[in-house]
């Protein structure tokens, strides 16, 4: 073989290795590319999760703080509710007991009031204060209780709505039976009846 032939055979080898390793560096690198393109999709759909899962738990942070501050306010709100309930109660409550002395039962009201109270003080030797409006109808009270029992009725008058405050002669004991003590008395079980009805408590 002449020179020339060795020399285009030898290009033709050249020319068919270059084109074989340059087919085999694309492959090679069209298969490295894939691998990267599949590691960054397979990374970023990762990554996508996670931004996921991270933006739901800010949202169940959010939805668990809204909830708290609306249950907050509704419980200000029931709250100051139970309040305004409370005091409408306890001015209705005041107001219908110190009407008590303009009725017809007043009387017999009073006479209980005083005979309670007598049996919890637990002396024969009493005196009673009263407003000066009911002097008079203590004085007729007075005449119905046993004659054992020494009651007299003080010239100081007593600074209570309706009712009585007594004393032991010497001073050492007393007890008041006064329309304010019944509201304070009746307060607890006038509010939780009424709250019990309202469903509130």
């Amino acid at each position: 073989m002449n020179v020339e032939k060795k020399v285009e055979a030898l290009k033709s080898y050249v020319k068919s290795k270059a084109e074989e390793d340059a087919n085999s560096i694309l492959t090679d690198a069209q298969k490295k590319a894939d691998e990267i393109k599949k590691e960054y999709e397979t990374r970023a759909t990762e990554e996508y999760n996670q931004i996921i899962e991270s933006a739901k738990k800010q949202i169940k942070e959010i939805e668990r703080s809204e909830l708290s501050r609306a249950e907050s306010k509704v419980s200000r709100i029931l709250i100051e509710g139970q309040k305004d309930i409370m005091e409408d109660a306890m001015n209705l409550l005041k107001e219908k007991i110190f009407e008590l002395p303009r009725s017809l039962a007043y009387p017999d009201l009073l006479y209980k009031f005083l005979e309670d109270a007598i049996k919890v003080l637990d002396s024969k030797e009493i005196i009673v204060k009263v407003r000066k409006e009911d002097k008079a109808l203590v004085s007729k009270i007075i005449s119905k209780f046993p004659k054992d029992i020494n009651i007299t009725i003080s010239d100081e008058e007593a600074k209570i709505a309706g009712g009585v405050v007594i004393f032991s002669k010497d001073g050492k004991s007393i007890v008041e039976n006064s329309l304010e003590n019944k509201v304070e008395e009746l307060k607890e079980e006038y509010l939780s009846e009424l709250f019990a009805r309202l469903k509130v408590r």
